[in-house]
């Protein structure tokens, strides 16, 4: 389950992260700006500050590289010891080989989730981000597109070596372009089986 911080108004966040705690899957608390499909609007050291805090109630807390190497680092560091894992994504503006891909996991910790998102300009860039997610083997990863082309790739990721797919709670609460709710994909994954 994927908390978005963004999504809270500011005085309920340290509330609804405790109230987390009894729920029994993995919590991904994450804090998306703007630029990301998120609301965020603060500064980037406000951003860090409440994915720190958010460690020591989530499984996973979500960095995204926009915030630059310093931030990002502080994160890691301030989130080590705490219980959570890092989860370190790149929402790239355009298609990555998995050479790219590759460049960009090799400095991160190894127990580090990497999350890259891409858009799918059409139907086969879904290809080429499930081949890169499969190339990856022996990293935790995440490699999907999103929009509507995307959605593909959003499905079958975790076939091909992803940590976990996301859809929302329910049509009409997407936190992102292409995304779909969690009953069409349950209704998705029993077809797959």
């Amino acid at each position: 389950m994927e908390l978005r911080l963004d999504w809270l108004p500011a005085g309920s966040i340290g509330e609804a992260l405790r109230a987390l705690g009894g729920i029994g899957v993995p919590k991904v608390a994450t804090v998306m700006p703007t630029s990301t499909f998120g609301r965020f609007q603060g500064s980037g050291e406000e951003r860090a500050r409440l994915l720190v805090e958010a460690a020591e109630y989530a499984d996973y807390v979500d960095i995204g590289i926009e915030m630059g190497d310093g931030l990002v680092a502080r994160c890691l560091g301030g989130i080590e010891g705490k219980g959570a894992r890092p989860v370190v994504s790149w929402h790239s503006e355009r298609m990555l080989g998995a050479d790219e891909i590759v460049k960009f996991m090799e400095p991160l910790p190894v127990e580090a989730v990497c999350k890259v998102v891409m858009p799918a300009r059409g139907p086969g860039d879904n290809l080429l981000a499930l081949e890169a997610c499969a190339s990856l083997g022996g990293r935790r990863r995440i490699v999907f597109c999103h929009g509507r082309l995307g959605v593909i790739s959003r499905v079958l990721c975790p076939l091909f070596g992803s940590e976990w797919a996301y859809a929302s709670a329910a049509v009409g609460r997407e936190g992102a372009p292409g995304q779909l709710d969690v009953a069409t994909m349950r209704r998705l994954y029993e077809v797959l089986a």
